[in-house]
């Protein structure tokens, strides 16, 4: 699970520095809302790697937790399937196609792990009573 960890947060760095990698000298907006706009976005979807990368054993505890790393782990992949859907440069693809990747790599092992249930666990504190009880 570590590896997994470090992954995410690799990849959250790399979300953020591959769009300045991928623009061509120039390429950015003129405009100042829409230059702005786009890096909310890169900084939005980076965030959702981030958070799993750093909050990886506490998402196990908590719900909340778990649904807003689902919820900001699924903006890159809804983004990438649109790059994938649209896009026609090779290294645009490649990207688009290894962040959804580790995304629905991230959602069954980190995000969306069983948890006991309250029963299970009550049934396991019957068994073993407390020593001197």
């Amino acid at each position: 699970m570590i590896f997994l960890r470090l992954a995410s947060l690799v990849a959250g760095v790399l979300v953020l520095i591959s769009p300045a990698i991928l623009i061509r000298v120039g390429g950015m907006p003129p405009d100042a809302a829409r230059a702005s706009a786009a890096l909310a976005c890169v900084v939005l979807a980076s965030s959702g790697f981030i958070m799993v990368g750093m909050a990886g054993q506490r998402l196990r505890r908590s719900a909340l937790l778990r649904t807003a790393a689902a919820i900001l782990l699924g903006v890159p992949t809804l983004a990438s399937a649109a790059l994938l859907w649209r896009g026609s440069s090779p290294a645009v693809l490649w990207l688009a196609g290894a962040v959804i990747g580790l995304s629905m790599l991230l959602y069954p092992t980190l995000v969306y792990r069983p948890v006991p249930s309250l029963a299970a666990l009550l049934q396991r504190r019957r068994r073993h009573p407390a020593p001197g009880a």
